[in-house]
């Protein structure tokens, strides 16, 4: 890769590539690498370095060979031959100090990519994660990081060593015999139409074994997912089944990728021992006729390993990473993916928290995909302080209103203001931070409580304590061994379902923002449990905007208002009484 883009200056063209068109993925990639750049730049003079004295020691070994073996000196035997030992442990040091490089760079660029990719899962649209699951993402994201991270692993350094050598190695061998070096040099366009064509297999059967693999890991997920449902319709054998034939697929796959790997490992020591033999039936011609001595036919013998191993290393850098750019091209696409945070802009308002909150749906419409609308002009206003209700029967629009009012998605068109400004106009963390959510579909994460409870900030007790207290979760807390450094498990396994619903209202009680969405929210609380939060909702919080999704009428009757929603529309808006009235509260509910 042109010795790692000029030292990571990173000007690449299209013509540096192996694989012409990806030279923009592997730009990217190399843009990366770049923090690391004194680090590499020091692995590069260690190489420089080593080459150096490799080159070095088949000389001294011809002399050895030469004057101390043939001519029986014992003084020039025992000279070269520390002097050789002495380089050689210098070497050896220079190596301990290239791995320790080695060893953080790679570790230390898995770890950024992984990173990266980590930062961008948090930022993506919900919508990405409605059409994946999270096996599908997890193993997608290992395969391409792992390939990526290979291009700064020991091997691709050992490559550029190569390149060293071989330059070193070319120059002894027109020294000791020019004629000898042209049959070593014969190789190099054999040796590269093989890789080139072993290259362009190989990638070809890694992009299907990509493909294999994420339509594996996406079934695996869904599978998993809905084990419940295999259990209880007997579908394990069909599952099974299904499971054999994916895998089929892929070991095939894998087996003809490792066949590759062993065909062009084959044509190299082929062609690498005709080389040699060649070398030795001639250079023995030449020593025959007093052309050579002994030592200039092992040192040349040496030096065309140092030229016949590069070139193969140096062609086989297309062969290597023809499953890095799959890979790369991958990871660089997902990267790519619109996320839901807004670019860094100036011009971005800035929220005051002090300030109202009248939020206000001004002919919005919504739809996934086109001609399959989920809301259809729809029109409202919640101002500062209001209790209010939505309701209606199941993908009537409801929880869409609550998503939108939380920029989990966008409207189709249409708009939603707050205090009479596009929402989107407004710094999306810095607005979320005015609005806490209590799902019915809601997440613990396998941490203790309290760490549940204070999920977006540092734990500050008091308020814990509090939180916990108001949203009634202190009765069941106070009777666990190890109260709130207790473990929930797995989204909440080891808390009934009531529990798990108090944990979440105590989340949303102890970030105490100025709006409070309740989402089905107390659809696994007693009856005792359900009239206190409401009662406390209108009492405690009453300065505060209530946005409810439910169907218990003693709740509805104390909210300023109710919207209804059917079909994606508003079929009416108005109190409790009025509705009740209308006969809506009855048909709806």
């Amino acid at each position: 890769m042109k010795i790692l883009a000029g030292i990571l200056g990173i000007r690449l063209d299209e013509k540096v590539i192996f694989f012409k068109g990806e030279y923009k993925v592997l730009k990217r990639v190399l843009l990366l690498i770049k923090p690391y750049k004194k680090k590499i730049i020091a692995i590069f003079l260690c190489i420089i370095i080593s080459s150096g004295i490799n080159i070095l020691v088949p000389f001294i070994s011809k002399e050895i060979i030469d004057k101390g073996l043939v001519s029986q000196d014992f003084r020039v035997i025992i000279k070269f031959s520390l002097g050789v030992f002495l380089l050689v442990i210098v070497d050896q040091g220079i190596g301990l100090f290239q791995t320790k490089y080695y060893a953080y760079l790679n570790s230390m660029f898995r770890y950024t990519l992984s990173k990266n990719a980590f930062k961008h899962v948090l930022k993506l649209k919900m919508q990405y994660f409605n059409n994946v699951n999270f096996a599908e993402i997890m193993n997608n994201l290992n395969i391409d990081i792992a390939n990526i991270a290979s291009i700064l692993d020991r091997g691709t350094f050992l490559i550029i060593n190569q390149v060293f050598k071989f330059i070193g190695g070319l120059i002894g061998l027109m020294i000791i015999s020019w004629k000898l070096t042209v049959i070593v040099i014969c190789m190099v366009p054999i040796r590269y139409f093989l890789v080139k064509y072993l290259a362009q297999k190989r990638m070809s059967l890694f992009q299907q074994y990509i493909d294999c693999n994420r339509e594996f890991s996406a079934w695996y997920g869904d599978t998993i997912s809905g084990v419940k449902e295999i259990k209880l319709w007997g579908a394990d054998r069909l599952k099974l089944g299904q499971f054999i034939n994916k895998n089929r697929k892929i070991m095939k796959l894998n087996i003809k990728i490792i066949f590759m790997d062993k065909l062009n490992e084959f044509s190299e020591t082929i062609l690498f021992q005709f080389i040699t033999s060649s070398i030795y039936i001639i250079g023995a011609l030449l020593l025959f006729h007093h052309d050579f001595t002994i030592g200039s036919l092992f040192a040349f013998i040496t030096y065309s390993v140092y030229v016949t191993m590069p070139i193969s290393a140096i062609l086989n850098i297309g062969y290597s990473f023809s499953s890095v750019i799959p890979s790369t091209n991958r990871f660089c696409e997902f990267l790519d993916m619109e996320t839901e945070f807004e670019k860094s802009n100036e011009k971005m308002l800035k929220i005051v928290k002090d300030e109202e909150f009248n939020i206000k749906f001004e002919n919005v419409n919504f739809s996934y995909k086109k001609g399959q609308k989920l809301l259809s002009n729809v029109n409202f206003e919640i101002r500062q302080g209001e209790k209010v209700a939505l309701i209606g029967s199941n993908g009537s629009g409801k929880s869409t209103c609550i998503n939108l009012i939380l920029r989990l998605f966008k409207p189709t068109s249409g708009k939603i203001l707050l205090n009479g400004k596009d929402i989107n106009l407004f710094k999306l963390r810095d607005y979320r931070e005015l609005i806490s959510v209590v799902n019915q579909d809601l997440y613990l994460f396998n941490s203790t409580i309290e760490d549940n409870i204070m999920l977006s900030s540092k734990n500050n007790e008091c308020l814990i304590y509090k939180a916990a207290k108001e949203s009634g979760a202190s009765e069941f807390i106070d009777k666990i061994p190890k109260k709130y450094k207790s473990k929930v498990g797995r989204n909440g396994s080891k808390l009934s379902s009531g529990q798990r619903q108090k944990i979440a209202v105590a989340r949303a009680f102890a970030r105490d923002s100025i709006v409070f969405i309740f989402d089905e929210a107390t659809a696994n609380f007693d009856k005792e449990s359900e009239k206190y939060l409401s009662d406390l909702i209108n009492i405690n919080y009453k300065d505060k905007t209530i946005i409810v999704i439910c169907h218990n009428q003693r709740l509805l009757k104390k909210v300023d208002k109710i919207i209804v929603l059917e079909n994606g529309e508003i079929l009416e808006v108005g109190s409790y009484e009025e509705l009740y009235a209308k006969n809506i509260i009855n048909r709806v509910i």
